[in-house]
């Protein structure tokens, strides 16, 4: 497990991966070589990636779907590689209670999300549900913010 200061100091990569080391350094009185030498391990086990958050609207992609998808037991292998394949596809999840994937996607119009869905169809799906994103009211927050790791820790 880990201790209060290794969480603490994913906290601030959590919040900003882009954050100079020596501004973390006087955040959190640590040596910078600690810090350094703490990301390094992280990497190694911890932290999948260093990615950017990205206003898709302002690029155009003007529809934003979240789809529930239940898959013919037959299908589920094809279905999952076209899904991981696919370059509209931003998220894939396997998920429970009834379906196997959430899928969240993206699109310029209607006609691509149609294009899109005539090609699961053609795949073969017992079932999809359609969830029209309208907001990102919150993502990717979970543990970025360094004042509630004591928390965290009190409910593991």
């Amino acid at each position: 497990m880990l201790s209060r200061n290794d969480l603490y100091l994913l906290s601030f990569f959590r919040a900003n991966a882009r954050k100079p080391l020596t501004r973390i350094s006087r955040e959190t009185s640590m040596p910078v070589s600690t810090i350094f030498d703490k990301l390094k391990r992280y990497e190694g086990s911890l932290i999948k990636k260093h990615t950017c958050l990205i206003d898709f609207k302002k690029l155009g992609f003007e529809i934003r779907v979240g789809m529930l998808l239940k898959a013919f037991k037959e299908k589920r292998q094809e279905l999952q590689e076209f899904l991981m394949n696919h370059h509209r596809v931003n998220t894939l999840l396997r998920v429970t209670s009834g379906y196997d994937y959430f899928v969240e996607a993206l699109f310029r119009n209607m006609e691509e999300l149609q294009e899109f869905g005539d090609r699961l169809e053609e795949i073969g799906i017992e079932d999809r549900k359609d969830l029209f994103i309208i907001d990102e009211v919150k993502r990717e927050d979970f543990m970025s913010h360094p004042e509630y790791i004591d928390i965290i820790l009190h409910n593991l």
